[in-house]
C-alpha cells in the first residue's frame, strides 16, 4: 500500500508541477483587423466609368451623378445616357474594395 501511495503522491506532484499559472492580466484584446482604406469619390467615379465602358457603348454620352456612400461602406453611382430618357440609366454598386457588385440597367 505504501508503494501505491508513493506513486499516487509522485503522480500528483508531477501533474501539479506541470500546470501553468493563470495570466495576471485578464483584459481581452480585440483581434487586429486589416481595414481596407476607404475609396474616394474620384476613385469610385473611375471604377463606374470603367464599368460603363465595359458593359455599354455610350461612355461618351454618359452623365455620372455624385457617388453616394452607403451605410455598409459600399458606394452607389447613378449614370444617365444623354439625352435622358426612360430606361436610359444605369445603377452601379461598388463594394468597399472597389469591386463592382451590381450593374443594373434601367427599365
Amino acid at each position: 500500500m505504501s508503494k501505491s501511495l508513493l506513486l499516487l503522491i509522485a503522480g500528483l506532484g508531477l501533474v501539479a508541477g506541470c500546470s501553468h499559472a493563470p495570466p495576471t492580466d485578464t483584459t481581452a484584446t480585440p483581434p487586429a483587423t486589416a481595414k481596407a482604406p476607404s475609396l474616394t469619390q474620384a476613385e469610385v467615379l473611375a471604377i463606374a466609368r470603367q464599368a460603363v465602358s465595359t458593359n455599354d457603348t455610350w461612355l461618351d454620352r454618359a452623365e455620372f451623378e455624385t457617388p453616394q456612400r452607403r451605410p455598409d461602406g459600399s458606394w452607389s453611382v447613378m449614370v444617365w445616357r444623354l439625352p435622358k430618357t426612360p430606361g436610359g440609366h444605369r445603377f452601379i454598386l461598388i463594394n468597399e474594395k472597389g469591386q463592382v457588385t451590381r450593374y443594373v440597367r434601367g427599365a
